[in-house]
């Protein structure tokens, strides 16, 4: 083996690379700030205690060390979100609204097939104000930043989480249950949630679960959704929800799709979560959503994108 060579799924960044990212880094950086987000830097290291707060997949992405100081566990970043979660709380002490932004590498101890495990995480979030334009500003905000690295057919994929989550609780599963329902429908597994949801045997919402899977397109997919109960106020608001974001991202030059079977970070995440996709690229190019329940029920939302993925693949 040579001396140089570098682990599985590690690579570097060669001149024109770097100094594309480097580019990508400081337009992006400047965006943010005529928005009025203000630049952090966590730390490299957290201790696991922190991280173990964020939910099992974060935890199963993070390298862990231990403290030769403490002999404490820690862990090296693995994703700038929850970090700057973690410096909102420490800022925030008035509840004002507080708009943070930042950029720098995670380590992961896994990656996407193809992808590294090492990424430069772009993001911005916005906490403490639980307005619905502010899921529409981040998400306006995210569609600038892929317009400014020049991406092009970029598909705005979104989700309203509080579908699932009022599903869910009123089907009153136990938390196995609900671990092993919420595996089935990230893996798209119809078979498997039918068994799951056998005991439910003409229960609306063990149909309505199934339904999910197959509930996915363009604008038309969200009244479909009245197909389960016109009459639901639940139902009624992320209806509403929906088509406010609809009126306000039409006119922005993007395609918006719809699937409501997407449960992404459903842990962590509620409200609206998006993805963003270009033709250009194989995977997912940025991600982000709501997720109140991530720090004391602070409201929060933001998105982040890896820009050693998109260099390496534009």
């Amino acid at each position: 083996m040579s001396q140089w060579r570098l682990p599985e799924n590690l690579k570097d960044l060669l001149p024109e690379q770097a100094k594309k990212l480097e580019l990508y880094r400081r337009l992006l950086l400047d965006l943010f700030d005529r928005k009025g987000y203000k630049m952090v830097i966590p730390s490299l290291l957290e201790y696991v205690d922190t991280l173990n707060a964020h939910g099992k997949d974060l935890d199963l992405d993070t390298y862990k060390v231990v403290d030769q100081l403490t002999g404490k566990m820690m862990g090296v970043s693995s994703d700038l979100t929850t970090q700057t979660a973690r410096i909102d709380d420490y800022l925030s002490k008035d509840q004002n609204i507080n708009k943070l932004c930042y950029a720098g590498p995670v380590l992961r101890t896994k990656s996407l097939r193809g992808q590294s495990r090492e990424l430069y995480q772009v993001g911005l979030e916005c906490f403490g104000d639980r307005d619905l334009m502010a899921d529409i500003e981040v998400q306006k905000t995210l569609i600038e930043s892929l317009k400014l690295l020049n991406l092009k057919d970029i598909v705005l994929d979104i989700n309203h989480l509080d579908l699932y989550s009022m599903i869910i609780s009123r089907l009153g599963l136990d938390d196995q249950q609900k671990s092993e329902v919420a595996q089935a429908m990230m893996m798209k597994d119809i078979s498997s949630l039918k068994k799951l949801l056998k005991k439910f045997k003409d229960n609306k919402y063990a149909e309505m679960l199934l339904s999910l899977l197959g509930m996915y397109g363009d604008k038309k997919i969200i009244h479909e959704l009245e197909l389960f109960d016109s009459s639901d106020r639940d139902i009624k608001k992320i209806i509403a929800d929906l088509d406010t974001v609809v009126e306000n991202l039409e006119g922005v030059d993007v395609k918006l799709s719809f699937d409501f079977s997407d449960i992404r970070g459903y842990q962590y995440h509620n409200g609206l979560i998006f993805s963003a996709y270009s033709k250009t690229f194989k995977s997912v190019i940025a991600q982000g959503g709501r997720y109140d329940n991530l720090n004391n029920n602070r409201p929060a939302t933001g998105f982040s994108m890896d820009l050693r993925y998109i260099v390496s693949h534009s």
